[in-house]
């Protein structure tokens, strides 16, 4: 069934879902109790509503998570690293924007020698897309990325329902059981915001935001330096290393939690030297790491326009409009003679 299409009918959608709930370990997006949007277990009966624009928190948590135990001590045994072990678990109704930032989270953590606790959760997940609608918080249409929205399967809605492709063994493996609901079609599949990536040819951001400083400084003195962008971003991936003893100190555990380039203590160092002491220089650092790369990807945009940082900022700070304008002085320059 690989680089194949399909067509599912309306009306063979309830029965699809359920049958493919019957292989195992599905989330889908829904509504939790608390109004909150999540990927979560569906209970019995229930749909994917595949009308929800973004969920609170971005799929890294599935794979780089928040709190992760990454060694153990004992007086015994000495440090000992964890073993993570899963099944197979499959998300069901994720956007292209964030496809595209599990694309560059696999480049951060799998390029090279590839990280021990990124690698397992990698493969454990499998992936289904969907086209999605954007709404006013979504920069996708404006601002191009050359990640690639990849997974298992897509989900492109159309009038009838949706065509539905498959594009890996993986895939294969998950609608080879549901070929009864399938229908094989040699159409195109629609336009949708998957357009949006996997771009060869993009913009690149000026390196001098000289045209773009005094706007830079005025939203920074506005930040709260809370950090919730830094942490619904679907590709922001800094970590600290944390290690709690036990009282008696004959047992201990070093997790790695969630750093934030917006905290204060972000770029401290040993001796109280902070490299990133006033709330302007971690604010400028943030939106240089977002539009112009770090580290092995620089020169590659981290922001794949999911629009979690302008929907959960509690200043309404949009980094949209700089970005625009520094592209648009950038092009400008290059063309003038």
């Amino acid at each position: 069934m690989k680089n194949r299409r399909f067509l599912l009918v309306g009306s063979d959608f309830e029965p699809f879902c359920m049958a493919l709930y019957g292989q195992g370990g599905i989330h889908i997006p829904k509504i939790c109790a608390d109004g909150g949007v999540r990927f979560a277990h569906p209970v019995e009966g229930e749909l994917p509503d595949l009308s929800l624009i973004r969920t609170i928190l971005p799929l890294k948590k599935y794979l780089f998570p928040p709190k992760d135990k990454v060694l153990s001590y004992s007086q015994d045994n000495g440090y000992q690293p964890v073993e993570y072990n899963s099944g197979k678990l499959l998300i069901f109704g994720v956007h292209p924007c964030d496809l595209a930032a599990i694309s560059y989270l696999d480049k951060i953590f799998l390029n090279g020698e590839p990280d021990a606790f990124y690698l397992p959760r990698r493969k454990s997940l499998a992936l289904i897309g969907v086209s999605c609608m954007p709404d006013k918080y979504c920069s996708c249409g404006d601002i191009a990325s050359p990640m690639p929205a990849d997974c298992d399967i897509f989900l492109y809605k159309i009038e009838t329902g949706y065509m539905v492709s498959c594009e890996s063994d993986e895939g294969s493996a998950i609608l080879s059981p549901l070929s009864p609901f399938l229908h094989e079609t040699d159409i195109l599949p629609p336009e949708s915001t998957r357009d949006n990536f996997s771009l060869n040819s993009v913009e690149k951001f000026p390196d001098d935001l000289s045209g773009v400083s005094s706007e830079l400084q005025e939203m920074a003195r506005s930040c709260l330096g809370c950090g919730a962008c830094s942490i619904c971003c679907p590709t922001c991936y800094c970590f600290d290393l944390l290690e709690l003893p036990s009282l008696n100190g004959e047992r201990a555990e070093r997790f790695r939690i969630w750093d934030n380039c917006l905290y204060q203590s972000h770029a401290e160092v040993a001796g109280g030297y902070n490299f990133r002491k006033a709330r302007t220089e971690r604010f400028d650092y943030r939106y240089r790491h977002k539009y112009l790369g770090f580290g092995q990807l620089q020169g590659i945009m981290s922001c794949v326009g999911c629009g979690r940082c302008i929907a959960n900022c509690p200043a309404g700070l949009d980094l949209r409009p700089l970005a625009c304008k520094a592209l648009k002085e950038s092009s400008h320059a290059a063309t003038s003679p």
